[in-house]
């Protein structure tokens, strides 16, 4: 009877001391956010400096070291986008798809490559199938403005717009509310536009002379969108 209850006594100790330790290891992820996210963080500012070479190189670096992430590969598809590489864009965002089948953003690039091959149906099928994984991702909406735009459901594009707008990224997502003021003035809402054309001249967007031309009937606006 004693071995038995000094037995149980050295396992209420054991278990105790795990408790403190899971509890300590916890804490610790708490406060000390993971190598990863701290990597990503980084590179996402290199993004939004517009520094898309570095970035890239730094994604590629991170990948090595962390080859499953679904959403470090996604994010490598966007900068690739931005460097006019379609291909390795495509790669990189299916990738990220085939690690993470529920990764809206990465269903959402691979629209976005539908989309600059011409094949609508099959990118609007992507938007939507984004949407309905994560119906607050302003990009789903974003996108679909622009097919609208294509078929001349141009107060349809307003309502996508607005909608992406409403989801307040357009402070470090400017393009949004670019495409908003394009679809404003494409269904004649000339005071909405201006007002958007004024809210965008005072953010960072590098195509706002081509919003400017679209305006001012000196680019069609499908050889932009």
């Amino acid at each position: 009877m004693k071995k038995d209850y000094v037995a149980a006594n050295e396992m209420k100790k054991i278990f105790g001391i795990l408790i403190i330790v899971l509890s300590i290891f916890f804490l610790m992820k708490k406060i000390y956010p993971s190598s990863e996210k701290l990597d990503v963080k980084k590179i996402n500012k290199l993004y939004y400096a517009r520094e898309f070479e570095k970035a890239k190189n730094e994604l590629e670096a991170h990948i090595k070291t962390y080859p499953s992430s679904s959403q470090s590969w996604t994010y490598l598809g966007l900068v690739k986008l931005e460097l006019n590489d379609t291909l390795g864009a495509e790669l990189a965002y299916r990738k990220g798809f085939e690690l993470d089948k529920e990764n809206d953003k990465a269903i959402v690039g691979l629209g976005i490559i539908e989309r600059m091959k011409g094949n609508y149906a099959k990118a609007r099928q992507y938007y939507e199938n984004a949407m309905a994984i994560n119906s607050n991702n302003p990009d789903c909406y974003a996108s679909l403005l622009i097919l609208e735009i294509k078929n001349k459901n141009y107060s349809k594009a307003v309502e996508l717009g607005e909608k992406a707008r409403s989801l307040s990224l357009t402070k470090t997502r400017p393009g949004i509310l670019g495409n908003l003021v394009i679809a404003y003035h494409l269904n004649h809402q000339i005071k909405e536009r201006d007002n958007a054309l004024a809210e965008l001249e005072k953010m960072d967007y590098p195509d706002i002379k081509y919003t400017k031309m679209i305006i001012n009937n000196e680019l069609d606006v499908d050889d932009f969108l």
